[in-house]
C-alpha cells in the first residue's frame, strides 16, 4: 500500500515555506536561551549565568621548513577565560561548552 502525496501538500511544503519555518525555530531558540540567561543573571538562586574556564597558554610558533615550535607563554602562563553558561553567546563572551572544547588550542604567532 503506497500513500501519494496529493497536490494540495505538495504544494505546502515549499523550500520558502521550510526556510521560513526553520528560521523562526532558531530564532525562537535563540530567544529562549536569551531569556533563561538574563533571568539567570538578575536572580542568581536559577544558577550561575557565567563561569571561566582556566586554561595553559601555549604559543604555535611557525619555523623554518614548515615546522612548528610549541611553548609555554612565559609572561601569562596561564588564565581563566570568560564564558556564558548558555547554548549560544551571550553578553560578549562565547558559551562554556565552546571554551571548554578549545581551551587546549595553541595560539598561532
Amino acid at each position: 500500500m503506497s500513500i501519494a502525496i496529493t497536490g494540495q501538500v505538495a504544494s505546502q511544503l515549499t523550500p520558502s515555506r521550510v526556510f521560513r519555518t526553520l528560521l523562526i525555530v532558531a530564532v525562537g531558540f535563540w530567544l529562549a536561551d536569551l531569556a533563561w540567561y538574563q533571568a539567570r543573571a538578575w536572580w542568581p538562586g536559577l544558577g550561575q549565568a557565567n563561569g571561566s574556564v582556566h586554561r595553559m597558554r601555549l604559543l604555535e610558533i611557525p619555523g623554518k621548513g614548515n615546522k612548528v615550535e610549541y611553548q609555554i607563554d612565559s609572561l601569562q602562563p596561564e588564565e581563566d577565560v570568560p564564558c556564558t553558561r548558555s547554548v549560544f553567546p551571550h553578553a560578549g563572551s562565547r558559551p562554556c561548552w565552546y571554551v571548554s572544547r578549545h581551551a587546549h588550542d595553541p595560539i598561532p604567532m
